[in-house]
């Protein structure tokens, strides 16, 4: 009987499937980056419509009522200032705390509640006017309280629904908030200016320069323009010069958090400084 000798074979992939499973990979990796590329495009755009609705519905707003929401002593800028030293957080809870979560339906107030009105539009206070109406005043609305103001202003006008909290209605694709109010320039070292603005807090470094591409049509530079980076740190409130840097830090991170300001409205001068109000 002819013995059989039983070779083991040697385990292991060939070169051609080696080459197939790299190939794999590859594809797959692109896919991903690819993906994620595709989601912050969609991010970006997001923001800048959440800007751009929002200024459209303040545009509204101006030409039905002459005045700006928020704007309670129609002087043509929003009292709420929009930045104050919210820009310092590292988190987002004081902020989030600055809107009302509740779907209370906004009212205006016939006397000073002392600021207690979270629910309340501006404020109508004083006395009685000749035609029989209280006259809006700035009245407690410019305290950091007050920052649902000139989204209970178009709730009152009915540009928003009553059933969205004002924390939902501010909130932005970045997970913060959006705070529409005022800021002062000091462009010519002598005279402090206001401006209305749309001031975002905890926006990616890589999302606040796409922004500006898209609005201001470039990135170059972080201090002028409608889409400026503020100072994170103090309470001078000057712009960053760059995007690429970042305040306190120095870094250059791409996902390093920044403040920006979108100016909707009147422009501060390329070299001015921005200061609180």
């Amino acid at each position: 009987m002819k013995k059989i000798n039983l070779k083991r074979r040697q385990a292991g992939f060939t070169l051609v499937e080696l080459s197939i499973v790299l190939v794999v990979v590859g594809l797959l990796f692109a896919a991903v980056v690819k993906g994620q590329e595709m989601v912050d495009v969609a991010k970006v755009q997001k923001l800048v419509q959440d800007l751009k609705n929002t200024e459209s519905i303040v545009q509204k707003y101006a030409l039905a009522k002459g005045r700006m929401p928020g704007d309670c002593d129609s002087d043509g800028v929003v009292d709420f200032a929009a930045d104050a030293t919210l820009r310092t957080d590292t988190g987002n809870q004081a902020r989030a705390e600055k809107y009302n979560y509740t779907t209370t339906q906004p009212t205006y107030n016939g006397s000073d509640d002392g600021g207690a009105g979270n629910d309340q539009g501006c404020l109508q206070v004083g006395a009685l006017s000749i035609s029989g109406s209280y006259e809006l005043t700035n009245t407690d609305v410019t305290a950091t309280s007050m920052a649902n103001t000139w989204i209970n202003d178009l709730k009152l006008a009915g540009m928003v629904s009553d059933s969205v909290p004002n924390r939902i209605f501010a909130k932005t694709v970045n997970e913060d908030f959006m705070f529409l109010g005022s800021v002062a320039d000091q462009s010519d070292k002598s005279a402090t200016a206001k401006y209305n603005a749309i001031v975002l807090h905890n926006v990616p470094q890589w999302m606040a320069r796409a922004v500006s591409t898209a609005i201001n049509g470039t990135d170059a530079v972080a201090n002028r323009g409608r889409i400026r980076q503020l100072v994170r740190t103090g309470s001078n409130g000057k712009y960053e010069a760059t995007w690429d840097v970042i305040s306190g830090t120095g870094g250059k991170m791409r996902d390093s958090m920044v403040s920006i300001a979108y100016f909707y409205d009147r422009v501060p001068a390329a070299t001015g400084n921005f200061f609180v109000d």
